[in-house]
């Protein structure tokens, strides 16, 4: 995938600072009338969803990187080189204080009403699907259906070979799993490792999303981690209208149609019941 090209002035809306009540319904009622418009409505979402329901984000001021230090990014070389030995660490040694907080925030995270409205926007026909950039699987429990993880799922296991998912529910496996049912591959978490490649079958069916697209909808997105942020510039080459929302301006924001300073927990309802009228 290219590089992202330099930031330029965007051809559509200025963005939408934080007003009154009006001024907010405002934007919505505008993305509202884009969304009616379009015939295929992808959302795209980022580490901004999931701080909504306390999971901290990896990078910026409350970061878990910037309070523990960037971590190693050759996770997956050393899975691959050694599995069975790699779950056996897991289980023996101690855990990275970033990864202790994460996982506890991941098991006590429930969907807030941003989730939520998504699911009734796909149910609706307002959404036709979401690619989530997320792991921590409340897109799946707030009931989305045409849903993309491209990170993968805390709670599922995935073969390396095949790419057979099984799902874990609330079980934490504390040694290595079993070879694939399928093909007897290796076994590792759904979660994509730093180092390690999106899987094959998820990029590509985030990629037809994509390109089915004429309007995406990036929500809780700082655009900045690839290759994921890289689709949001292909469906804007390619002519798709991009909306975002997100509390901070962002790499996405040039390019934006209309790009309003909200968290997804405050406009995804009003957009919702706006569309709904």
């Amino acid at each position: 995938m290219t590089s992202e090209p330099a930031q330029r002035p965007s051809s559509g809306q200025s963005p939408s600072p934080r007003g009154s009540e009006e001024e907010l319904q405002a934007t919505i009622d505008q993305i509202a009338a884009i969304v009616t418009e379009s015939d295929y409505v992808v959302g795209m979402t980022g580490a901004g969803m999931s701080v909504e329901s306390g999971i901290p984000p990896f990078r910026g001021a409350d970061g878990l990187w910037t309070k523990y230090g960037t971590p190693r990014m050759d996770g997956y070389s050393d899975f691959k080189k050694d599995p069975t030995g790699w779950w056996n660490r897991r289980t023996n040694e101690k855990i990275d204080a970033h990864i202790v907080e994460l996982r506890d925030a991941l098991t006590n995270a429930e969907p807030h009403k941003g989730h939520y409205a998504l699911a009734e926007l796909e149910k609706q026909g307002s959404l036709q699907s979401l690619v989530t950039q997320n792991i921590d699987a409340l897109d799946e429990k707030a009931g989305l259906q045409n849903l993309i993880e491209i990170h993968g799922n805390r709670t599922k296991l995935r073969c390396i070979e095949c790419g057979d998912r099984v799902s874990l529910g609330d079980f934490v496996p504390l040694f290595a799993p079993d070879p694939c049912n399928q093909c007897g591959g290796v076994v590792k978490f759904d979660t994509v490792m730093f180092g390690e490649p999106i899987p094959d079958d998820v990029m590509a069916a985030s990629r037809a999303e994509i390109d089915k697209a004429d309007c995406v909808l990036a929500i809780g997105t700082s655009a900045t981690v690839r290759p994921a942020s890289g689709l949001l510039w292909i469906a804007e080459a390619s002519g798709a209208t991009i909306i975002e929302i997100n509390p901070t301006e962002t790499k996405l924001t040039p390019i934006c149609e209309v790009s309003l300073r909200s968290t997804a927990g405050e406009a995804l309802p009003l957009l919702l019941q706006t569309l709904a009228i």
